[in-house]
């Protein structure tokens, strides 16, 4: 057993794949570049036709060395253009991506349970386990790799705080876009709005904790409600990353500017992640531009993204405005937070 965790370890194609907080154990699995490179999500859907790995007790990631260049991240508040960022980064010779990987989606939801009487982690035991993986996933295939960038799943920005403090070196992308359009984009899709309304009680829990919607429960909201203030607590949440004490080692970046002005945005994602000035060309040439990221053998370009928003705007214009509304009450008591954000609103 001791012989063949050592490999796991020793072998950076193997990946944190699973975490069981149940059973304290992680499933490795075996990814090669091209797997990695298809997958817009290291979940159940990148398992191969034949896996090749193993289970270790959660125990093992603390035998991880130190990563001498620890992975890069982007957190985003979902279905704002994340998994395309990613892709064409990854167009780049020497750049690595890994798409959210279920593992840190797992931690994130224990996250908040930590430490209490039912909780599956201690703090002490969840801080561990955030940086074996992220250790882990730190570890370029290619040994003259430039970086690892690693595309969290949205319910996962409660974990960028303390990502930033166990590794110094880390800069993380903050992608997000206004409101209106964001709305607009969950309510023609099933799973998108489920994805937004999943993280709603944690999200709601945060903006209290901020002092903001303290009079609100999550079970008198509606569903627009639910999806806008949950926007507004990411943020809220970019914000404080953006202007506290990591303020040097986050970016925000805008979907709609990433559209607009590519080779700018490009570039400057690029500078902030100490990338060479190639990545940000490499990334214009990539063909996912035209292809629907998630799914790439379906084309879709900006048209396209244009066309179904303004669709999707027309149609769900009621539940739109219901979210914006939500907005504006909560942040009636705030004057000064609505000024900054009103810009964003729509």
């Amino acid at each position: 057993m001791t012989d063949a965790v050592d490999a796991l370890l020793r072998d950076p194609a193997y990946l944190p794949y699973r975490l069981d907080p149940v059973l304290r154990r992680v499933l490795w699995l075996r990814l090669e570049a091209a797997s990695r490179a298809q997958a817009a999500f290291l979940d159940e859907r990148a398992m191969p036709a034949a896996p090749q790995g193993g289970w270790t007790p959660i125990d093992v990631l603390a035998r991880l060395e130190p990563p001498a260049r620890p992975a890069h991240a982007i957190f985003h508040i979902g279905h704002c253009g994340s998994t395309l960022l990613s892709r064409v980064l990854e167009a780049a010779d020497g750049i690595e991506g890994l798409r959210e990987p279920l593992p840190l989606r797992t931690l994130a939801e224990a996250w908040p349970h930590r430490g209490a009487v039912d909780g599956a982690f201690s703090d002490t035991s969840a801080r561990a386990a955030l940086a074996g993986l992220w250790s882990a996933w730190s570890r370029p295939l290619s040994p003259g790799a430039e970086a690892v960038v690693v595309k969290a799943t949205s319910r996962c920005n409660l974990l960028a705080a303390p990502l930033l403090e166990a590794f110094p070196a880390t800069r993380a992308v903050l992608l997000d876009m206004p409101l209106r359009p964001w709305l607009a984009t969950l309510f023609k899709s099933e799973a998108a709005l489920t994805d937004a309304l999943l993280p709603a009680g944690e999200r709601l829990r945060f903006l209290q904790a901020q002092g903001v919607a303290s009079d609100v429960a999550l079970h008198g909201l509606s569903l627009p409600a639910q999806c806008a203030l949950g926007w507004l607590a990411e943020q809220l949440r970019f914000e404080a990353l953006a202007t506290g004490d990591t303020a040097a080692r986050v970016l925000r970046v805008d979907f709609d500017a990433l559209l607009a002005r590519p080779q700018a945005v490009l570039g400057a994602v690029a500078a902030h992640l100490g990338l060479g000035a190639h990545v940000a060309d490499a990334a214009m040439r990539s063909p996912h531009w035209t292809r629907y990221s998630k799914a790439p053998e379906h084309g879709y370009g900006s048209d396209d993204r244009s066309h179904d928003l303004d669709l999707a705007l027309r149609r769900f214009g009621a539940e739109v405005e219901a979210g914006i509304a939500a907005v504006h009450g909560v942040l009636a008591p705030h004057p000064a937070l609505q000024a900054r954000l009103a810009a964003r609103l729509g």
